[in-house]
């Protein structure tokens, strides 16, 4: 039985119970396969076209355990962005803007300078103080725009050199955060006076113009209106059109993400009363959630997919700090993204433990010998996104085993790029979690858990092809070619929690031939 579409979820956790419940009851379950599975593309059935894989513009430089600026990461800052982009894939980067910049005092740079400590900085996040009572006149000295210049200066300026350096273009997604954590939260309301909220906006782009000759390619309204105080839908479409008309004299016309709520279930709800605004809803590029309900974001895709389609807009998941390989083909395959988030760029590795949620980890930056490499969550996603180009258009794939999901693409080049992923075995997801929990490899996973089949692959097109099989819990990664003749398949074997990335040869790429038998594989 072959499933797809956005009914997918439901049936497939159906299954999963029917295997799972035998192996509680001690009898056999469904983990035996048959010995070769089938992949099947067919590439006149086309969803989706790629826009970006994203990153948060943030590294350590909130220093939250010794409460002070840490910008150890800065020489090295380069070879950092470098790796993000050529191995990570990250192909737009997120340079977020408090709400706070409204504000008299120039926070940022005290904290920089060591004058306040983070959590003394922290708590004028979103402190928001009335630059004069004209939304119409600007007066300068009342935006503080250091942190963002900050960012600008050291992710987006020098990643967008290094992505061209690569024939690549990286694109900035501006966005505006107000959340309700904070005590301080001053004397203005943005979300309540869109015109304020508007001149806010406004002064941004002009100054990023102005200043490094940078237009953002999107504008986030609002980050997670479900974790502010006033934000609700209709405040954010009131905003769009506020702002969409305020730049529309500079000739600007914004694309707009909206409405990025943390829980996926409350998208729904937010763009319906965004939608309320005349005009609002069409306004939207990418009709934005995150997945911090877990699995009630799984149950929300089907009406965010309907909610983008009635107004012509493309979906995006774009903040998981705990995201997985699977929430990405999830989203993939049942909520027709468009562009998909993690977090942030990097963090420091200390004492053999790493924050998840950020691409790349770093361990010893001021030794001279750092070690950058990708994240233990972001390594499997990073197989997708460095082959997966912006512009590229999922085309329909379909595997004949409950135990296998795939999803495919062609690129602008033309080239097929094809991932199947192995579900992991009942024990496997436990241990799974244990490493999560404590952060550490847990030995012999594989050789305890061997079992997996042959996957046959049919309909590629004809070529050489590089296979990445990337096991996501041990990390084990295997590379070698495979020349696939018109009309012939491809053939790899799979392990339980195996992903495997089949993508066209570039002319440079040179890899040893695969094996030709299951031990070899194994």
């Amino acid at each position: 039985m072959t499933v797809h579409g956005h009914g997918a979820p439901f049936a497939r956790h159906m299954r999963r119970l029917a295997c799972l419940l035998p192996l509680w009851l001690g009898v056999a379950g469904c983990s035996a396969q048959p010995p070769t599975a089938t992949v099947t593309i067919d590439p006149s059935r086309t969803y989706q076209t790629i826009e970006a894989w994203e990153a948060n513009a943030r590294m350590w430089e909130f220093d939250k355990e010794a409460n002070r600026f840490n910008g150890s990461w800065q020489p090295i800052r380069d070879q950092i962005l470098e790796k993000l982009i050529v191995e990570g894939g990250i192909t737009r980067l997120r340079l977020e803007l408090r709400s706070g910049a409204e504000n008299p005092v120039d926070y940022w740079s005290k904290y920089r300078a060591g004058e306040i400590s983070y959590l003394d900085f922290k708590s004028h996040f979103y402190e928001k103080i009335n630059d004069n009572d004209d939304p119409g006149t600007l007066n300068p000295a009342g935006i503080q725009f250091s942190e963002l210049d900050f960012r600008v200066e050291n992710f987006v300026l020098p990643a967008i050199q290094i992505a061209r350096r690569h024939g690549r273009k990286l694109k900035v997604n501006l966005n505006y955060m107000d959340f309700r954590w904070t005590a301080n939260k001053g004397t203005l309301s943005h979300a309540h006076n869109p015109a304020e909220y508007a001149e806010l906006i406004d002064a941004t782009y002009a100054h990023l113009r102005q200043r490094y000759g940078l237009v953002p390619d999107l504008l986030e309204v609002i980050l997670e209106p479900d974790n502010t105080d006033e934000w609700r839908g209709r405040q954010i479409g009131e905003a769009m059109i506020a702002v969409q008309n305020r730049l529309k004299e500079r000739g600007i016309a914004v694309r707009f993400i909206a409405p990025s709520t943390a829980n996926a279930s409350a998208a729904p709800r937010y763009f319906d009363e965004l939608n309320s605004v005349s005009g609002a809803g069409r306004m939207i590029a990418e009709l934005a959630y995150h997945r911090y309900d877990l699995l009630r974001a799984d149950a929300a895709l089907p009406a965010i997919v309907r909610r983008a389609r009635q107004v012509g807009a493309q979906t995006a998941m774009l903040e998981h700090v705990d995201g997985t390989i699977d929430e990405l083909m999830t989203d993939l395959t049942e909520a027709d993204i468009s562009s998909w988030q993690l977090f942030a760029v990097a963090t420091e590795a200390k004492a053999g433990r790493t924050r998840p949620g950020y691409m790349l980890t770093v361990e010893a930056p001021a030794s001279g010998r750092p070690v950058i490499a990708l994240n233990r969550n972001a390594a499997p996603l990073a197989e997708i996104f460095h082959v997966v180009a912006p512009g590229a258009q999922r085309i329909d794939s379909t595997a004949d085993q409950d135990g296998l999901r795939t999803a495919a693409f062609r690129n602008p080049d033309g080239g097929q790029v094809v991932v199947v992923r192995a579900d992991a075995s009942l024990w496997q997801r436990a241990l799974g979690k244990l490493e999560s929990k404590f952060d550490m490899a847990v030995p012999g996973v594989l050789s305890s858990f061997p079992t997996g089949s042959k996957v046959s692959i049919k309909g590629l097109t004809g070529g050489n092809y590089v296979v990445r099989r990337r096991n996501t819990l041990s990390g084990d990664l295997l590379i070698c070619a495979v020349n696939v003749a018109r009309g012939n398949a491809a053939e790899v074997y799979l392990r339980n929690s195996d992903l495997a990335v089949l993508h066209r040869a570039g002319p440079d790429e040179m890899a040893a031939p695969c094996p030709t038998t299951q031990e070899a594989w194994k």
